[in-house]
């Protein structure tokens, strides 16, 4: 959140309130606010995107003085008047106020190309490399990513549609929203692979460029950086030398222990269910065949980490996963994954300000990763920020337009924070299979909705499946957030739908 002692500025709509000045403006002009406004104003923006507690807004504007809630809706009430929008400054029920306001989520550029890579064509029937297959191509998405003037989408969108039918790249373009499509295929024989890559206009569907490469085991890796530069090079006409600085490491001396992680990679990506179980054992020896593989080192972390269910892991555990976690990033510091990782386990260590920072970094790494812009959005949710979150949500879904379930329960937890119950009730009735405590968090929606018999159906239907299921041990103890009045916020919707549900 922004910190007016160091930001001398906070721009929220088409307004600035500058500390240094002590004035608020719009388009240069200033607008008057009496003392108490100004000051209650200047903590909200401290805040911004944060519900802030009525009684924490009285002690910050009226410090050591007993005044009634009635002075503080009059201020607001002035604030709305000379801001002239209701909405600027919004009132949570049973909550508190908030400045309604986003932190920017890395927009790309207007002029900026949509670069869409599709899952390439495993040629030669060997079903078995599929994911290595697979993996070659999610290599070229995290090449092009690192320059920043090139947009690239998500694969868990891309990757729907295949290289082998001309006929469904108009509908893959349509549907993602590319400007340009990379398609390709790849024919193995034995520890050879024969690669062809072409570079497709989305629009006219006219090859702009096409090459074929040859390549002997870990040369291959070699070859997936070439192809991410000669996209480049065509799509952009001047890059800056920081743009075009790309890594040289190869990411393993060994083809096996590759191929064992694409496996495991393509599991722990699951749209729906889940098993990371299955993952383990490719992972473990994938770090057996080559302890210093970075990616494998991390990856192994967060699937020991999915398998412990999160939370639900003691301390001493999440402390020994992060360190594995570390040890990955500092075996692949060009690579955003380990970052991320460690970004998700400092969270449920409830080390906050960590995790954003770890997360700030393998943005930087890589910004068109829509898994780390999607999981800022679920930080910035449980740090108290909806409204952040839901900007960070947004930008993930242009970067993945065909998203996976868990973003729509991101999203239900920042319209929760807001007070926004039917949206947050309708982003968690969008997917087709919801898991458990996707119906837990719908009774808590409509047991704040006042809608008693919803509810109550909800935690019926939950306990059909799980008769002792722990809402509140869910809301008190697992659930990450930052903020106490976050925790009980979200208790208080479980404890209404237990009543309603008699229970």
């Amino acid at each position: 959140m922004p910190d007016l002692t160091l930001a001398q500025e906070v721009r929220f709509g088409s307004f600035v309130l500058d500390a240094r000045k002590g004035t608020l403006s719009r388009d240069g002009s200033v607008i008057p606010l009496r003392p108490k406004a100004y000051t209650l104003l200047t903590y909200l923006a401290r805040n911004i995107g944060r519900v802030v507690p009525k009684d924490e807004l009285m002690d910050a504007v009226w410090p050591g003085i007993y005044v009634t809630e009635d002075s503080l809706t009059q201020a607001v009430r002035e604030i709305r008047r000379e801001l002239g929008d209701q909405e600027q400054v919004r009132t949570v029920a049973r909550r508190g106020y908030m400045l309604a306001g986003q932190a920017p989520a890395s927009e790309p550029t207007p002029n900026q190309p949509i670069v869409a890579v599709l899952r390439f064509r495993n040629e030669g029937g060997d079903q078995s490399r599929e994911p290595v297959v697979d993996g070659f191509a999610d290599d070229i998405i995290t090449g092009l990513a690192h320059h920043g003037s090139i947009t690239v989408l998500a694969r868990n969108s891309t990757f729907q549609f295949a290289s082998d039918d001309p006929s469904s790249w108009s509908e893959a373009a349509r549907r993602v929203g590319a400007d340009y499509l990379v398609e390709g295929t790849v024919r193995w024989s034995g520890a050879s692979a024969r690669v062809g890559v072409n570079l497709i206009d989305a629009k006219t569907l006219r090859q702009i460029w096409g090459d074929r490469y040859e390549a002997q085991d870990v040369e291959v890796f070699a070859v997936q950086r070439e192809v991410s530069d000669q996209i480049i090079n065509r799509l952009v006409s001047r890059l800056d030398e920081d743009s075009i600085r790309r890594s040289t490491a190869r990411p393993t001396e060994s083809l096996a222990a590759y191929e064992l992680v694409t496996r495991a990679v393509a599991v722990l990506r699951g749209h729906d269910h889940v098993e990371p179980q299955k993952a383990l054992p490719w992972l473990e020896l994938a770090v057996e065949k080559d302890p210093n593989y970075g990616l494998a080192v991390a990856y192994l972390a967060l699937c020991r980490f999915m398998i412990g269910r999160y939370g639900e892991a003691s301390m001493p555990a999440l402390q020994e996963l992060l360190s594995l976690a570390a040890r990955g990033a500092n075996l692949a510091p060009e690579s955003a994954v380990p970052a991320r990782i460690m970004s998700i386990i400092r969270l449920y260590l409830r080390e906050h300000a960590a995790a954003e920072s770890h997360l700030a970094t393998a943005l930087g790494l890589n910004p068109c990763d829509a898994d780390s812009v999607e999981q800022m959005g679920y930080l910035l949710a449980m740090r108290g920020r909806p409204l952040d979150a839901l900007a960070w949500i947004d930008r993930a879904i242009k970067l993945n337009p065909i998203f996976p379930p868990w973003y729509h329960f991101d999203r239900a937890l920042a319209y929760y924070g807001l007070g926004e119950y039917q949206l947050a009730a309708d982003a968690l009735k969008t997917p087709s299979r919801r898991p458990l405590w996707h119906d837990a968090r719908l009774a808590a929606c409509y047991a704040q909705l006042g809608d008693a018999e919803r509810a109550r159906q909800q935690v019926d239907k939950v306990y059909a499946a799980f008769p002792n299921y722990p809402f509140l041990w869910i809301a008190r103890e697992q659930m990450p957030y930052e903020r106490q009045q976050d925790i009980e916020h979200l208790a208080e919707g479980f404890t209404l739908a237990l009543h309603y549900a008699k229970r």
